[in-house]
């Protein structure tokens, strides 16, 4: 069985941390996750095609354009029934 446990902590300029965890914690392995905001993160709905110009070029595959009228054609025809 697994078990979590969170805190919230200030990361200081030298990227370092001291942890001091809960006593009912049991001396051992344990993994820690570090869980950050990023800036300039893409959140934003209708973002698809600066998603899509970020993709590396497959010459094999289709263009941005032929997939962003695929969808424009896909709401399109939600309209219609």
């Amino acid at each position: 069985m697994q078990a979590y446990f969170e805190t919230e902590v200030f990361l200081p300029v030298n990227h370092h941390l001291n942890l001091q965890l809960p006593d009912e914690i049991p001396a051992g392995r344990v993994r820690i996750a570090v869980i950050y905001e990023k800036e300039n993160s893409i959140t934003e709905p209708g973002n698809l095609s600066h998603f899509l110009s970020t993709l590396p070029l497959n010459e094999q595959g289709r263009s941005n354009e032929d997939i962003m009228k695929q969808i424009n054609e896909e709401r399109d025809s939600w309209s219609e029934s």
